[in-house]
């Protein structure tokens, strides 16, 4: 197994996944389903609307600044994996066009380095 794979905390990138990507997922999932039968239509598009720009961009925030909160070492390599992995896992849910795709895996790793940097500006200078 390469050494860059070796020194990867799959742990932390497992943990940062399911607590950024699946928990929050099944929990809107949910909310969505429950009140999917008492709302308008209107109500029901612009709430559809806010949940997707949210889920867009709160999960890579979410995964890569708990990747490098719980990373011991090499905080930014966890980061990105954790960014390109729940870019992956959130393709599997949702069907675009291979365009979309490809600026959804950037923008996904953009915003999990983002994460990243907010809990590392905390971090004590070594």
């Amino acid at each position: 197994m390469p050494s860059t794979l070796r020194s990867i905390d799959w742990k932390v990138v497992a943990f940062a996944l399911v607590a950024a990507y699946l928990v929050p997922g099944i929990v809107l999932a949910g909310l969505l389903a429950m009140v999917n039968h008492s709302l308008t239509l209107d109500a029901l598009t612009l709430m559809t609307a806010l949940l997707s720009i949210v889920s867009f961009l709160v999960p890579p925030v979410a995964g890569g600044y708990l990747a490098a909160r719980f990373a011991r070492s090499q905080a930014w390599r966890h980061v990105a994996v954790v960014g390109v992995l729940g870019a992956l896992l959130s393709l599997l849910a949702f069907h675009a066009s291979p365009r979309a795709m490809l600026l959804y895996v950037l923008a996904s790793i953009a915003l999990a380095a983002f994460g990243g940097y907010i809990r590392l500006q905390g971090r004590p200078k070594a």
